[in-house]
């Protein structure tokens, strides 16, 4: 990995964190954006959806591949699909080791549709009438055999040049990069030649091997800003030309493609890398890295190459992808305007191209993109006691009390390093903390009596929880005296309530302590709002993995929580009941 990643909790990847997708999606359209980014809000999934990262791990594990130098490789011998190995191959040339990796495609081709169909059947939303089979065998030989075309022909211009300005590093200590390019063998390999000697075939393949995702690490292998507020995921970085030629690895044909979109996400990376140069985690180097001079897309299905243009002041796109993260974080739901009312073209989350409440996938589908809606018009009726509207859950407190035990920062149930304290009044104490990293700074400058203004109330783990954000405030007792104060034991904690859902989704892995997790959520709709329900590990019960969109829930004695600004329940397994009926609503057209 090119940084050392931040601890990684739950979920990793904050919704307030700016991503090569998100500004995508928000230069695209900030309705989408925040809908799909920051409520979370999916939609259904189709087998190309799943496609990319099963096609970054098979390309990887073909470029991790080091062939012996002069016994050759048995015909089919693929690490990453073992269990195929043919008769012996001598490899003699680069032309002859692209001849070798082709025999790795069938067992390679055969796993990755293993993969597919396993990735296909934990799916928790599938779109109607699709099926894992849909994408075939040919479309990933294709893919397969362009990603080994495209690296032979960096190793061909490596051994051209040569061997690049760090064939002598290499030579005495194996890949001299603070973070190695992902091998499967261990150590330098046996295949060096003397110092002064030519550059060989088999030498310019190792040094042109570049930085990619290891498919053998779990966890995640993000670049992340020293400041925290912007981070990801970069697919693959050549280094060995003495400067830095980044590739995002694209699972579809690029020819005819409108790549304005990639475009963007290359220069955030661009953007990203430089840096992330100073980052205090960073392995330091034996050689110097250089400036990205090159930032290409590699478009598998067919081979094409799109090369994006490059920033040429990053110090203002520094400030610009900075003021574009404070607008992020400035928006909320009252920016959505789900009462019917067109927003404006400019703020209010409208949008400059249909000026409309709709949602649509221009520019990727053109101006004649149908417009959609990822909250469907349904006719439901509101719901009775016990069960509260969404739009009426519990929003904002403001409580007096003694802060003290200030901790952090530590991940919380997301993996965001945040910190936070306790807040004693009349005996009863909470846990208050940021909602999210740096959304409340200056928590640990206050010790004593306070009022802590517009906290967003909530519970985890059978405590009261207070989150606070750019919203919140806490004052001195005297600058407070016309505040109306609420009770810390009765604050709201718990909620009932009664929708539609509208979207699934799920998401599992591994921290950074190697304890697996997984959760799974549901955006449930009422006529009047939204809001994300998850479950956690234990709280993931059959019923609650097996919900779908369309089925009408019932919650009792969920967890009131927040993520990024927004309120979220939370399946208590000990204590929320679930009712389902699968019957969905009549729409309203």
């Amino acid at each position: 990995m090119p940084v050392i990643p931040q601890s990684t909790g739950v979920h990793a990847r904050s919704r307030r964190r700016l991503s090569a997708s998100s500004l995508v999606t928000w230069e695209r359209c900030k309705r989408d954006w925040f809908l799909t980014r920051r409520l979370g809000i999916r939609v259904a999934t189709h087998p190309e959806m799943l496609l990319g990262h099963i096609v970054e791990e098979a390309v990887t594990s073909i470029w991790m591949e080091r062939p012996h130098p002069t016994e050759g490789m048995p015909q089919g011998a693929s690490t990453w699909a073992p269990g195929h190995d043919g008769d012996m191959m001598p490899i003699d040339s680069l032309e002859t080791l692209k001849g070798w990796l082709r025999t790795l495609m069938r067992p390679i081709v055969d796993r990755m549709m293993e993969e597919m169909n396993a990735a296909w059947s934990a799916c928790l939303w599938k779109a109607e009438g699709r099926a894992a089979e849909d994408v075939k065998r040919e479309k990933m030989n294709a893919m397969i055999k362009n990603a080994i075309k495209l690296q032979i022909a960096e190793a061909q211009a490596c051994l051209e040049a040569g061997g690049g300005p760090h064939l002598e590093a290499f030579r005495s200590g194996g890949d001299p990069f603070g973070t190695p390019a992902p091998c499967w063998e261990e150590g330098q390999g046996a295949g060096w030649q003397k110092a002064g000697d030519d550059c060989t075939w088999w030498e310019a393949w190792e040094i042109a091997r570049p930085w990619a995702k290891d498919p053998r690490i779990l966890t995640a292998q993000r670049l992340f800003h020293p400041e925290g507020w912007a981070a990801g995921e970069l697919d693959v970085a050549h280094r060995w030309r003495g400067e830095i030629h980044i590739v995002d690895i694209k699972a579809n044909r690029g020819e005819g493609r409108d790549h304005s979109g990639v475009a963007h996400q290359l220069r955030f990376y661009q953007w990203l890398w430089n840096e992330t140069r100073t980052h205090p985690n960073k392995p330091s180097n034996r050689v110097e890295e250089g400036e990205v001079t090159q930032a290409n897309s590699w478009h598998l299905s067919d081979g094409f190459i799109h090369e994006a243009e490059l920033i040429e002041d990053l110090g203002a796109e520094t400030l610009r992808l900075k003021s574009v993260n404070d607008e992020m974080s400035r928006t909320t739901m009252d920016d959505l305007r789900l009462d019917g009312n067109e927003p404006s073209a400019e703020g209010n989350l409208g949008c400059g191209v249909c000026h409309g409440l709709l949602t649509c996938d221009y520019p990727r589908g053109g101006l004649e993109q149908p417009l959609h809606s990822l909250i469907p018009a349904l006719e439901i009726e509101p719901a009775g006691s016990p069960y509260t509207a969404i739009a009426d859950l519990p929003s904002r407190v403001t409580v007096k009390g003694s802060l003290h035990g200030h901790w952090g920062p530590m991940p919380n149930h997301y993996g965001d390093h945040v910190i936070g304290a306790a807040i004693t009044a009349g005996g009863k104490t909470a846990v208050i903390e940021e909602m999210g990293v740096n959304q409340f700074s200056d928590l640990h400058g206050f010790e004593g009596e306070f009022v802590v203004i517009d906290a967003a109330p909530g519970q985890w783990r059978g405590m009261i929880r207070l989150y606070l954000d750019s919203e919140s405030q806490i004052r001195s007792l005297d600058d407070a005296k016309d505040v109306e104060i609420d009770r810390i034991g009765l604050i709201p904690t718990r909620a009932n309530i009664s929708g539609v859902v509208i979207s699934r989704g799920s998401n599992s892995g591994t921290n950074a302590k190697g304890k697996e997790w997984s959760m799974a959520t549901a955006h449930i709709w009422d006529g009047t709002a939204l809001t994300e329900v998850v479950a956690f590990g234990r709280g993931r019960t059959e019923s609650f993995d097996n919900l779908k969109v369309g089925d009408h829930i019932r919650l009792m004695s969920a967890e009131i929580g927040w993520r990024e600004g927004t309120p979220q329940l939370r399946i208590d397994p000990r204590n929320t009941r679930m009712t389902v009926d699968s019957s969905p609503p009549e729409s309203s057209d």
